[in-house]
């Protein structure tokens, strides 16, 4: 992933802080860029999941004695705990897309909404 944080730096911060843990963003094509942004994170991060899933069903033991027969038992418990917290983050980041595209239909809706208000009260 390392593409760095998905904040703007404070001079370029698009969205402004509401009441109740809400935020107001300056216009519909910079509520796309995050959106854009924050997809490109949830499936980095389920790309990562498959990676796990893949490096578990290569593990084998590294020979047949008793303690290397565990070895791979304590990679699989480490492996699974891994899959958890990726499926975590990946249902997380799932559900911000889906918040964001909610909320940039709700914004759309409302920008047309004023575009016709304007046109009625100037006359057009």
């Amino acid at each position: 992933m390392g593409e760095g944080s998905l904040a703007k730096p404070a001079g370029n911060i698009a969205a402004e802080s509401g009441a109740g843990g809400s935020y107001m963003f300056a216009d519909l094509a910079e509520l796309d860029e995050i959106i854009a942004r924050w997809i490109n994170v949830r499936d980095g991060v389920q790309t990562d999941g498959d990676k796990l899933f893949q490096a578990q069903q290569l593990i084998v033991p590294p020979a047949q004695d008793f303690m290397s027969r565990l070895q791979p038992l304590a990679m699989n418990n480490s492996l699974d705990k891994a899959l958890e917290h990726n499926a975590a983050m990946a249902a997380y980041a799932d559900g911000y897309v889906q918040k964001l595209q909610a909320a940039r239909a709700q914004y759309a809706a409302e920008d047309e909404e004023s575009v016709e208000r304007t046109r009625r009260v100037d006359g057009g």
